[in-house]
């Protein structure tokens, strides 16, 4: 019986051997596959960091672009304020020149009306002038027509020179007011 058991062992082993596929066989050189895999993973990899590099490239760009755009606002803020400013001073410089007008239009008017007060003054004086002249000529004119006649006492007398002398005054210091009156007036015109 063990001659049948390694007989029918053989016929199986040769059966096996009649159906089974040629196989080549593998070399498994690792100078041979690795490269390539190495090759294929290294190119994987320089793409992943050239990627990476142009994903930093672009992230300094934008950066570098927002920094720009950020001076670039800060620089229009600047230019606005400035300009801002420049108006600003320009509005208060008008303001002042137009203050500084109504100020000298004011003025003006001002010394108008002192020229018109100090004329009507020196009107004033002339008449009130003219007026205590006419006075005093009527009372001279009475004097000498009562001591043409002789009529009058010696107190009367004295008493009516007392009264032409006051007037006298009167004048001279109408006189003296009108001449201050005039030198005002032409301090004013000048």
């Amino acid at each position: 019986m063990k001659t049948k058991i390694l007989l029918v062992a053989i016929a199986f082993f040769g059966f096996q051997l009649g159906f089974a596929q040629e196989a080549k066989p593998v070399a498994n050189d690792s100078t041979g596959v690795l490269p390539v895999a190495i090759s294929a993973q290294t190119m994987v990899e320089k793409d992943a960091l050239k990627e990476k590099a142009q994903a930093e490239k672009a992230l300094k760009d934008a950066e570098k672009d927002r920094k720009k755009a950020h001076k670039e606002q800060d620089k229009a803020e600047k230019s606005r304020k400035k300009a801002e400013k420049a108006k600003n001073k320009e509005e208060k410089a008008r303001d002042k020149a137009q203050k500084s007008r109504d100020k000298a239009a004011k003025k003006a008017e001002k010394q108008e009306k002192k020229i018109g007060k100090a004329d009507n003054l020196i009107d004033k004086l002339n008449k009130k002038l003219d007026k205590e002249e006419k006075q005093l000529s009527r009372m001279q004119d009475k004097f000498d027509k009562a001591t043409s006649r002789g009529k009058i006492s010696e107190v009367k007398l004295g008493k009516e020179n007392v009264k032409i002398t006051k007037q006298q005054l009167k004048i001279k210091k109408l006189e003296a007011d009108l001449v201050d009156a005039q030198r005002k007036l032409k301090k004013l015109e000048r």
